[in-house]
């Protein structure tokens, strides 16, 4: 209990609004009445953690939890629900894009958030936290489809839960004789070290799936000793841990400060996987670099890093069209910011303008 306390005493610490913000001198008090309307469309929890490094002009830090009016600029190409969640969601919870995997949102709470996130429209509003009836329906439809080899917990951030909820969520996923994998998508090793406890290890251990840990963390910045301690205590207790990123413009947008990030993670034990172009969630244009600039970046690793390092870059197509490995064959430029990609669910093929 003591443990548990410790990491839900470190996330009441975050920085959940304007005055405090302000009172650090971390925003323009002239833009207050601008970015409470920011704060009405998606909440603020600067992790304590980080926040000395952000009040010493960490740029990457502060673009990634800060709220900014760049959040009011809105693009028609801009979705609330870029990656079409909605469209492949056949209960509350569930979303089921791919025949062997489900995503299960346990929560729609997070120990941060992050600015350019793709789940804005959902994330940091309770009302859409699964009830007990919604909960039992989604294990139903889990239990119903035997195809279903892979749960992929997510929201929100799943590790937000305590100990208590999260332990009877995986005594019913554990029950399911065909789920053989569980993956934790999850921010916590990076912005809430304390809550990867002994604790909380026993309860991922005590399940008789295969537990992956899919660590979102964007620049060396993070890695901070506490976030090298949680996925020392993850990888040597036997839970691998994945590396999940996002290019985004200023944080890690250049050679050095990527190669910087991902040589980090291998470092620490963490098998670079996925990085992933910004989704087209509204009022994030200002995270986005051109297209072509990424590509040509993630290209310019190939050769000069060790493969251990390489992520596939991915592209989720907007609508709930899947996600890609961009490539020159599954990438086509077109005229004026406009790219052909072509599904990886029907083979249809796809134009979209990035702004």
């Amino acid at each position: 209990m003591k443990m548990e306390n410790n990491w839900a005493r470190d996330l009441s610490k975050g920085i959940i609004d304007l005055e405090t913000l302000n009172k650090h001198d971390l925003i323009d008090k002239n833009q207050i009445d601008q970015l409470k309307l920011v704060k009405d469309n998606f909440d603020i929890r600067v992790p304590n953690l980080f926040l000395n490094e952000i009040k010493n002009n960490n740029k990457e830090l502060a673009k990634q939890f800060i709220p900014s009016t760049n959040e009011l600029l809105f693009f028609p190409e801009e979705l609330e629900d870029p990656i079409g969640d909605e469209r492949w969601t056949p209960v509350k919870g569930i979303t089921h894009r791919y025949p062997d995997r489900v995503l299960l949102k346990v929560t729609y709470m997070c120990a941060s958030y992050c600015r350019f996130c793709f789940r804005r429209y959902k994330v940091s509003n309770s009302e859409n936290n699964l009830t007990h009836e919604n909960f039992e329906e989604a294990i139903q439809y889990i239990k119903a489809n035997s195809n279903i080899w892979e749960v992929i917990l997510t929201g929100g951030d799943p590790l937000t839960l305590t100990d208590k909820a999260l332990n009877n969520l995986l005594e019913q996923l554990k029950e399911i004789s065909h789920l053989k994998v569980i993956r934790i998508h999850t921010r916590i090793p990076s912005v809430l070290p304390s809550r990867v406890t002994q604790n909380l290890i026993d309860l991922l251990k005590n399940t008789n799936k295969s537990i992956w840990i899919a660590a979102h963390i964007n620049s060396v910045s993070e890695f901070t000793n506490e976030c090298k301690n949680a996925i020392s205590l993850l990888v040597r207790n036997g839970i691998p841990v994945l590396l999940q990123s996002v290019i985004l413009k200023d944080i890690n947008d250049t050679e050095e400060k990527l190669v910087s990030l991902l040589k980090t993670a291998v470092e620490n034990n963490i098998k670079p996987y996925y990085i992933h172009y910004p989704d087209l969630a509204k009022g994030t244009e200002h995270f986005r670099i051109p297209l072509k600039q990424a590509i040509h970046l993630l290209k310019s690793l190939r050769g000069k890093i060790s493969g251990l390092c390489i992520p596939e870059f991915i592209i989720d197509i907007p609508g709930g069209n899947g996600k890609i490995a961009v490539n020159p064959n599954s990438a086509i430029e077109l005229e004026n910011n406009q790219w052909k990609f072509e599904s990886p669910l029907n083979g249809s093929q796809i134009i979209v303008k990035y702004p």
